[in-house]
């Protein structure tokens, strides 16, 4: 394995550490880079979270339909919104390659997800042979393509091969992910997400008490929010069935405004806005259970199924018994299996909901057990320390 670094570029939709999945992770397998080899390009209207930028910045305009254009016209304004992204295509591989040549960069990390940002990212590529080039996919692309109907055009199916074939290194967030790519591209895939660091020992689970807390961090956007919707019905039925004192809060949703409306009924259920990582480890902590969803919705099941959510880590480090609401066929559903933890539910039905929290009312956890396996999976998938050499080791072995 290597352990040198040298001086790398990170290109992409979003900077590291900026308050989403990608910016997270890229903040913690980055975390321990020095900051005078670090470079990164990202788009100029997206701050990292709190301000904090890593490295030396190489902000690009990303092209966004103005404000003042309403919904009904955005067929008539698709086509200068394509050619002001073919423009800041040029730009960013102009301000690349500068940046390339000038910093004499030797590895280019790159996780595109707007099409012409891969485009880019292929530009580049060609255009330096000798610098290594490191492909990283946390949202799949075609299941991305599928999920908002848009068109997995030749043109893109075409870039993400070339960069494919062209990468020195290949990364995917999910075993199942990588799987699905090395058998359709033919070459060689590693995985890469989130971790955290290694723990001693954890402190025996506290039990469930009498009411439970349970807790989602995370939005109510279109790759959760109709598994979470049926969570809530099939919270409801439980709390009807048993009389038990059970509530959600749903952490970092209160800007989804589109999923309020559906949940307002539902006294039981808390909407809050995002807040610190800190301060987000430290309710995972708190709460009684922690549940995470993803969509079981058909159109959503290359996402669904090849994810790995950037929070899973940090539920299971956080010492409590997790709910996983995810498909059957998913990544999350295999490693739960795997590691044997029991509080699984791959269906929408709100009454499937209802006899898991039923039954775990009824005969309880052997918390002790449950303890031991979640910590074996953090070990043996999530340790940050490896994870963050596998990406050096990607960068900059020879």
């Amino acid at each position: 394995m290597s352990t040198r670094t040298g001086r790398l570029l990170v290109l992409g939709d979003y900077p590291v550490r900026y308050g989403n999945g990608i910016g997270e992770t890229l903040g913690n397998l980055l975390a321990t880079f020095p900051e005078d080899r670090l470079f990164q390009a990202y788009p100029s209207h997206l701050p990292p979270s709190a301000g904090t930028v890593r490295g030396h910045s190489v902000p690009f305009d990303m092209p966004r339909r103005p404000a003042w254009v309403p919904g009904w016209a955005n067929a008539a304004y698709y086509p200068l919104l394509k050619l002001r992204q073919s423009l800041a295509e040029q730009a960013l591989v102009s301000r690349a390659a500068a940046a390339i040549e000038q910093h004499q960069i030797e590895a280019v990390l790159t996780y595109p997800v707007t099409p012409w940002v891969l485009f880019a990212a292929v530009r580049l590529r060609r255009r330096f042979p000798r610098v290594r080039f490191v492909f990283y996919v946390m949202d799949d692309w075609e299941g991305h393509h599928t999920c908002f109907g848009l068109p997995f055009t030749a043109a893109r199916r075409r870039a993400l091969h070339d960069i494919v074939v062209g990468a020195n290194a290949r990364f995917a967030c999910s075993h199942l992910m990588r799987h699905d790519y090395e058998q359709r591209f033919g070459n060689a895939w590693q995985v890469l997400h989130k971790g955290v660091p290694p723990r001693p020992a954890a402190t025996p689970m506290r039990p469930l008490g009498n009411a439970w807390r349970i807790l989602y961090a995370g939005g109510m956007n279109v790759f959760r929010a109709d598994a979470v919707l049926a969570f809530v019905e099939g919270l409801r039925l439980f709390r009807q069935r048993t009389a038990m004192d059970a509530t959600l809060t749903l952490l970092g949703a209160a800007n989804d405004k589109h999923a309020l409306p559906e949940l307002q009924p539902y006294d039981f259920v808390h909407v809050e806005p995002w807040v610190d990582n800190a301060a987000c480890q430290q309710r995972l902590e708190d709460a009684d259970l922690l549940y995470l969803p993803l969509s079981l919705l058909p159109r959503l099941d290359r996402i669904a199924n090849l994810a790995m959510p950037t929070k899973i880590s940090e539920y299971l480090a956080a010492n409590r018994p997790v709910i996983f609401h995810v498909p059957a066929t998913s990544e999350v559903q295999r490693l739960a299996a795997e590691a044997a933890l029991p509080l699984t539910i791959n269906s929408g039905s709100p009454q499937d909901v209802c006899d898991l929290l039923t039954r775990l009312h009824r005969d309880g956890l052997d918390l002790a057990t449950y303890q031991a396996r979640a910590q074996a999976l953090l070990a043996s998938e999530f340790d940050e320390r490896v994870l963050q050499a596998r990406l050096l080791d990607g960068c900059f072995a020879r």
